[in-house]
């Protein structure tokens, strides 16, 4: 692929600058709490299916994310994956047009189940705003650049979009106020005091993501008190060595430390098309960096065991989830930048207690030097990587692998380029391929629309 080249897609889905275009050929706008509730529903049996794509997530939004970063390594054996980022522009156009179909039944949901009292109507509306919130969340993550503390008021965000209004074609805010708008929706949800598993995105979930968002956005004052709620009140605690396989690798259960996981019912006409998706999954080894970081004796480690065979294949169950494992080393790095890295350590031999053999707590003064070569040299504020910090990417890194998260750390630790070779051609991410491209459906509908850097038409 040429650089600032976007090959056009045919295929015409329903973008943001048609998001609200909800009665076409005759079909009705609900109006029972019930009818409303069903728009909800809809999505979040896509979530417990496996079939979500622009919410939680999949096993395909595993591949591409894997397929993109470098956890896998793509010089030694392609496989079907994707080799970088690239490949998918399309994809990501097509997807965000999807996304706003989410928003979409979102805001018609908010704007007619306001003031209704009945429970549906809270259920469905805390649900509404958790999975708007959550929305935007993805939007901001994939298509927005990195957040830059000094160009936050200035760098272009998501379109802020809460009305019901088919001839509107809103601009895009900026990364401050997209960050602000999605953190209000997420508190609304909260403040309906949502606790009803049927609508899955309860009190802890919904924090969850907001330590999610925040930690994205470098707030790192609110990131830690968030985090330090959950582990403090939400009742979950870190999956002990002796559980950690069975968690990790459960077909359908959210166990242990999950909180929430796509893909918890079965649906057996879809049986194939998982164990496809597995085995399309397990078709590049793990790279030798990766590897690497599990030392000498890697079987100490429950997660070598529980994510490689022999030949460093992927035997870890790739489905997307929300865990306390994450949460901690969110705390963790939010301590480190605001300057307590004393706790840093401690939150991190937390998790290392719980996953390693033996293990030794790590003390600052024996910390290993900063290495030489690794893809990650600055951190999210641009400054060069500490030993400790390294300790801690190197631990989610290990913690996150195959749950669609390095793609992320790239992107959110300064972006950085590097090749891979296939068929005799060499296929470079470049920085500009971390933020896909606004579709070219929605920039034609809106032409005050901004695009991202690096696409051209």
């Amino acid at each position: 692929m040429r650089k600032h080249i976007i090959i056009v897609s045919a295929i015409i889905l329903t973008g943001c600058g048609r998001f609200l275009d909800v009665q076409p050929q005759g079909e009705i706008i609900p109006k029972t709490d019930e009818e409303f509730a069903s728009l909800i529903h809809t999505r979040l049996r896509d979530i417990e299916g496996g079939g979500d794509e622009d919410i939680i997530g999949n096993m395909e939004t595993i591949a591409r994310l894997e397929g993109c970063a470098d956890d896998l390594d793509a010089n030694i054996k392609p496989g079907d994956l994707d080799l970088y980022a690239g490949e998918l522009i399309n994809t990501m156009q097509l997807r965000y047009e999807s996304i706003w179909e989410t928003v979409r039944d979102c805001n018609i949901v908010i704007e007619n189940l306001k003031g209704r009292n009945s429970e549906v109507a809270a259920g469905t509306l805390a649900a509404a705003f958790s999975i708007k919130g959550i929305c935007y969340f993805n939007l901001l993550r994939s298509w927005c650049q990195p957040w830059d503390n000094d160009l936050a008021d200035e760098l272009p965000g998501i379109p802020v979009v809460d009305v019901f209004d088919i001839t509107a074609k809103p601009l895009r805010g900026t990364l401050r106020q997209t960050y602000e708008y999605t953190d209000e929706q997420f508190r609304n949800a909260l403040a309906l005091n949502p606790s009803d598993k049927t609508y899955i995105f309860t009190e802890w979930i919904i924090k969850a993501y907001r330590a999610r968002l925040a930690f994205w956005c470098c707030d790192w004052d609110r990131a830690e008190e968030i985090c330090r709620d959950i582990i403090e009140n939400s009742g979950y605690s870190l999956t002990p060595i002796s559980g950690y396989e069975a968690m990790i690798n459960s077909k359908y259960d959210a166990s242990g430390e999950v909180l929430l996981r796509s893909h918890i019912n079965n649906s057996s006409e879809l049986d194939w098309y998982f164990s496809y998706m597995k085995g399309y999954l397990s078709s590049r080894p793990a790279c030798a960096s990766l590897i690497r970081l599990y030392g000498d004796n890697p079987e100490a480690d429950v997660r070598y065991a529980a994510c490689f065979d022999r030949k460093r294949m992927n035997v870890k169950t790739p489905e997307c989830k929300v865990r306390l494992s994450e949460i901690v080393l969110m705390l963790s790095e939010s301590l480190y930048h605001l300057g307590d890295e004393e706790g840093a350590l401690r939150w991190l031999n937390e998790l290392r207690r719980n996953r390693i053999e033996g293990a030794e707590d790590l003390a600052a003064a024996t910390l290993p030097a900063v290495r030489k070569g690794d893809r990650i040299v600055v951190d999210a504020l641009g400054n060069p990587v500490t030993p400790l910090l390294q300790a801690i990417f190197d631990e989610r890194r290990k913690e996150m692998f195959m749950e669609g998260d390095r793609w992320f750390e790239l992107k959110r630790n300064g972006r950085p380029e590097w090749w891979v070779i296939s068929n005799g051609l060499k296929y470079t991410t470049r920085k500009y391929l971390y933020t896909a491209p606004i579709s070219k459906d929605d920039i034609d509908l809106n032409p005050g629309l901004e695009q991202n850097p690096g696409y051209v038409y």
